[in-house]
C-alpha cells in the first residue's frame, strides 16, 4: 500500500480510514480485506501490494481501530455491527459487488455479510473465521496473547504502530469481550447455510484459539464452500504461509471470474 495519508470515508456513519489500490488495472473488480480483532489495515500490506496488479483492493480500518472513529465497547453483536458497516461502507464508496476476504473477526463479519445481503457479494475468503466461543480454548488463548503481549516491548510498539494512542484501548477491549462468561454463548452458525457464494475456508491446523472441527463445521454449513487445512499455520495463515496462502487465494479469485 501506498505510504501516503489515507482518505477518509466522511459519508459512513463511523467516519472509516481506508486504503483503495489498484484502480487502474481492477476494472470492476473489487476485493474489500477486513483485518483481525487487534489489527489494521496495515495487516494486509503485503497481501494488498500482490492483489492489486489484477484487481482494485479496499482494505479499511473497522470502527475502533487504527485511523477509524472510536469504539468505547464491543457489543455482544459487534460481529453483526462489522457487517453492517461493511455494507454502509460499500454503498458510501459506490460498490455495487465485492468479493471479500476476512481474517478472524473480520472473515466472521465477512460472512455475515455474505448471508445478510444477497445480490452484494461475490465470494468470500474466511481466514480463520469463528462463528461461536470454543469454551475453554478460545478465552484461554486470548489471555494468554493478551499477557504476551503486555508482557513484550516488541509487540506493544507493533500495536501502536497499528493503532497509536488507543492501541492498550483495542488490547482491553479484546480481552474482555472474549475473556468475559456472558459472552460465551454467542453462535451465529445459523446463519451459514444463508450463504450462497463461493467460499474459501482457511484454517491453520495449529490455531490456538479454533480447532480444526470449527473450521470444518463452517464449511460443511455453507453449500459452495472449500477447507483448507494448512500444516505448521496458527491464527495467521497469511502472515505464516504467506506465498502458498497468496497462490491460492489468487486461484480463488482467477476461479470466481470465471464463473
Amino acid at each position: 500500500m501506498r505510504d501516503v495519508p489515507m482518505p477518509i470515508c466522511e459519508s459512513h456513519p463511523q467516519r472509516l480510514h481506508y486504503e483503495l489500490t489498484g484502480e487502474a488495472t481492477g476494472a470492476g473488480a473489487r476485493v474489500v480485506l477486513l483485518h483481525h480483532g487487534t489489527a489494521s489495515l496495515q495487516s494486509w500490506q503485503k497481501l494488498a501490494s500482490r492483489l492489486t496488479d489484477s484487481w482494485c483492493v479496499v482494505a479499511y480500518d473497522r470502527p475502533g481501530f487504527g485511523g477509524s472513529g472510536p469504539v468505547e465497547a464491543w457489543g455482544h453483536e459487534y460481529h453483526r455491527q462489522d457487517a453492517v458497516n461493511l455494507i454502509a461502507l460499500l454503498d458510501a464508496l459506490g460498490i455495487d459487488r465485492a468479493t471479500l476476504i476476512g481474517h478472524s473477526d473480520g472473515a466472521t463479519a465477512a460472512l455475515l455479510a455474505a448471508a445478510q445481503h444477497p445480490g452484494r457479494i461475490l465470494g468470500v475468503v474466511a481466514e480463520a473465521p469463528h462463528v461461536s466461543v470454543e469454551v475453554p480454548r478460545c478465552p484461554d488463548a486470548v489471555e494468554h496473547v493478551y499477557q504476551q503481549i503486555c508482557g513484550s516491548t516488541k509487540a506493544l510498539e507493533s500495536v501502536r504502530r497499528h493503532h497509536g494512542d488507543k492501541g492498550m484501548a483495542v488490547l482491553d477491549r479484546w480481552r474482555q469481550r472474549w475473556c468475559d462468561p456472558s459472552f460465551w454463548d454467542w453462535d451465529v452458525s445459523m446463519e451459514l447455510p444463508a450463504i450462497q457464494y463461493p467460499t474459501l475456508v482457511i484454517h491453520g491446523i495449529d490455531d490456538p484459539f479454533f480447532s480444526v472441527a470449527h473450521a470444518e463445521m463452517i464449511a460443511r454449513s455453507i453449500a459452495e464452500s472449500e477447507l483448507w487445512k494448512l500444516a505448521g499455520a496458527q491464527h495467521q495463515p497469511h502472515v505464516e504461509a504467506f506465498e502458498a496462502y497468496t497462490d491460492r487465494v489468487v486461484g480463488f479469485l482467477r476461479n470466481l471470474e470465471c464463473t
